[in-house]
């Protein structure tokens, strides 16, 4: 199909379509789809489809991955990801067009999702051997930096039940994914010799974004421009915290591969 908005339109209707029988989780299970990871905060669980994955050919309506998260209790659907081993020198499939931006994995879903960020099919392959080729699909949830991007920040403020902010910094993201399991993320981000510095540092994070919801929720769920600046704020204070106490290196990893200029 030519890369025009209406085909790639066209596509994720298909993805759109396709995944609403795995609304309910249950018929993921049903149909092979099996829980590899943790619940990651910009990304979700991942339900792996190990036959799918080894059919090695891409199926917009056959995604091999699909995405969940719990919203206040709820396993809720959020998207596709089509995953494709590829041998070298082989390109991704182009159906979506240049804005679609498949990665490669090399290690385990658990190992590749713990990287700091994530890198396209265009940067050079760390190994000459096959590798997989991976694409999201935010289909079922928005997206605030695009339907293909390996990441979203948004996840975080759907799990506390909050409207997702026009325009929010990431670190304001990253404050509330602590009350939704993502401390755990970013302490094995840092390292287990780290988490003596990170995890009061995250404690104190967390605190004032447990402030913040709560008054958030107090006025009907939503969060104004003050509370972002407050979270995105106490964000920079703990990487601030922590670059001091454990390097650059550990702040730069919770912070999504950025080191605030006070510690470099």
């Amino acid at each position: 199909m030519p890369h025009t908005d209406a085909a790639i339109d066209s596509l994720l209707g298909i993805a759109r379509r396709a995944s609403e029988t795995f609304s309910d989780r249950s018929a993921a299970i049903a149909a092979g789809y099996r829980r590899v990871g943790m619940d990651f905060p910009s990304m979700g669980e991942h339900w792996v489809n190990p036959a799918l994955v080894l059919e090695e050919r891409f199926d917009v309506a056959r995604p091999a991955i699909l995405t969940y998260t719990v919203v206040q209790g709820r396993p809720t659907l959020l998207g596709v990801v089509y995953a494709i081993p590829l041998a070298p020198g082989v390109e991704p499939p182009a159906a979506f067009g240049p804005e679609a931006t498949w990665h490669e994995h090399n290690g385990s879903v658990e190992e590749e999702s713990l990287l700091p960020e994530h890198h396209s099919m265009s940067m050079p392959s760390s190994v000459s051997g096959t590798r997989l080729a991976i694409l999201h699909a935010w289909v079922r949830a928005p997206n605030p930096d695009g339907v293909f991007a390996a990441e979203n920040w948004a996840l975080p403020f759907l799990r506390v039940g909050l409207d997702v902010p026009v325009g929010f910094p990431k670190g304001a993201a990253r404050a509330i994914s602590l009350l939704s399991g993502g401390e755990r993320y970013f302490r094995e981000l840092a390292g287990e010799a780290a988490n003596a510095a990170v995890a009061p540092a995250l404690e104190r994070c967390a605190d004032v974004a447990r402030s913040v919801v709560s008054r958030a929720r107090a006025r009907g769920h939503a969060l104004g421009p003050a509370d972002l600046e407050e979270l995105d704020g106490a964000w920079s204070a703990a990487v601030m915290e922590v670059g001091k106490a454990a390097g650059a290196d550990v702040a730069k990893r919770i912070n999504g591969g950025l080191v605030p200029s006070e510690i470099r």
